[in-house]
């Protein structure tokens, strides 16, 4: 593990004067028996991360609907209305964060 670092954070340059490339083939992974436990637990956080990226593309938020309920405090319907456009949005954002604590272990 040293060695990698070394070789990712080495300013030298290779003879030619360039800096030598490095491939890191993640996608065809094969981890041995004692690193299994680890690479399942990170490919599953990194496997929900094309839907979490997806849903945070379409988030749109609820800025309209709060700020006319704001604007019309006694407007019933205004107020349904925003109630009803906040509610789904607090479980997604309640996704995107519990996402990010994974992402974080």
């Amino acid at each position: 593990m040293g060695n990698l670092l070394r070789l990712l954070t080495r300013e030298d340059q290779d003879s030619s004067g360039g800096k030598g490339d490095i491939f890191l083939d993640f996608e065809n992974a094969s981890p041995t028996e004692p690193e299994q436990r680890v690479y399942d637990v990170v490919k599953s956080v990194l496997d929900e991360a094309h839907r979490i990226l997806q849903e945070l593309r379409s988030y749109q938020g609820a800025n309209e609907e709060i700020r006319q309920a704001i604007s019309n405090a006694f407007d019933e319907q205004l107020q349904e209305l925003a109630w009803k456009a906040v509610v789904p949005l607090v479980g997604k954002l309640k996704m995107f964060y519990e996402y990010g604590l994974e992402v974080g272990k």
